[in-house]
């Protein structure tokens, strides 16, 4: 009896997933949320920008995805500032959901809740910094543990802005 081709490739992703997240999932769901306007004190700032890292061994995170892309205002404000213009903003989040779906949702599902990915519809993160939209942007932009890809390949910043900006909607609805 063969198993199935879908079964072993999933259970390599969780067996990995297992094995690089290195911490119990009660310790990495032990950060909350910071919803106020401000950058949290934690986010670093050198030269007045904000300093984006990697996730998987903190360092310097090299923005090297789509060069040819424009930096919007938007943008441009985020990198100074660490917080998430497009936060609150219809038509951004409007904008945001169709991309969350088309590159999110299926490892996130459609309300958040996690699959192949981790829960993104409670304030419990995994990583130290993605209770801030700094780490979060660094970990959509840059990649993460397991099966999360680097999307900064796949989209502008200013859409990861604005996919941010929706997931922050669906902690709303909880």
């Amino acid at each position: 009896m063969y198993p199935n081709r879908y079964l072993v490739p999933a259970a390599m992703i969780a067996a990995a997933l297992t094995f690089t997240a290195g911490k119990t999932l009660a310790e990495s769901h032990s950060a909350s949320v910071d919803t106020t306007a401000e950058a949290p004190a934690d986010v670093e700032f050198a030269d007045g920008k904000v300093v984006f890292r990697a996730a998987l061994d903190d360092a310097p995170l090299v923005f090297e995805h789509r060069t040819e892309q424009t930096l919007t205002p938007q943008v441009e404000e985020f990198h100074t500032t660490g917080v998430n213009p497009y936060s609150g903003d219809a038509d951004a989040i409007e904008a945001g959901g169709k991309s969350y779906k088309k590159l999110c949702q299926s490892c996130h599902l459609k309300d958040g809740a996690g699959r192949i990915g981790p829960s993104l519809n409670d304030n419990n993160w995994e990583r130290d910094r993605t209770h801030t939209e700094v780490g979060r942007f660094e970990i959509i932009y840059g990649g993460g543990a397991g099966a999360m890809q680097a999307f900064g390949q796949r989209a502008d910043q200013d859409d990861i802005l604005k996919i941010m900006a929706f997931i922050d909607t669906l902690r709303l609805e909880k």
